[in-house]
């Protein structure tokens, strides 16, 4: 297995779904089954989406921020079986934090990954995943003048 990959920042997944499909069946192999279709709900044209490609072209990893005002919600982050190890997370995780600044908040079952990019832990749900947040302003200006504590 050849180890390259790029990186690249998309508006617009009209071109890649078939791929994101498989990836995201790859991925998600246990309940729920319906990531793909819920990504094709919830996410919109103009949406920060980042695509990890193989040398050969193929989606091998998928990131995608839902915005807001304050920053965004990472909703989803994909890396296939076989590409793990090898920093594609990671890479995906900095490209998407370093394009938002903000809060930005996720869900997830794999907390001790996010907490190494900086994510602080909020909550457990009910379901036993993870609320957690990383907190980032690229602007002098939006910096809190006093620490609440």
């Amino acid at each position: 297995m050849n180890n390259k990959y790029s990186i690249e920042q998309r508006q617009l997944l009209s071109g890649c779904l078939p791929q994101l499909h498989v990836l995201l069946d790859r991925c998600y192999s246990r309940p729920p089954r319906d990531v793909f279709y819920r990504l094709i709900e919830q996410y919109r044209t103009g949406f920060p989406a980042w695509l990890a490609r193989s040398g050969d072209g193929r989606i091998i990893g998928f990131i995608h921020l839902a915005p807001n005002s304050k920053g965004g919600t990472l909703e989803t982050l994909a890396v296939d079986p076989d590409f793990r190890h090898l920093g594609i997370a990671r890479a995906l995780v900095n490209h998407l934090l370093d394009a938002t600044s903000g809060v930005v908040s996720l869900t997830t079952r794999i907390p001790a990954f996010f907490a190494t990019q900086g994510f602080q832990s909020i909550s457990v749900l009910p379901d036993q995943s993870v609320f957690m947040i990383h907190v980032h302003f690229d602007r002098e200006d939006l910096l809190p003048s006093e620490v609440i504590e």
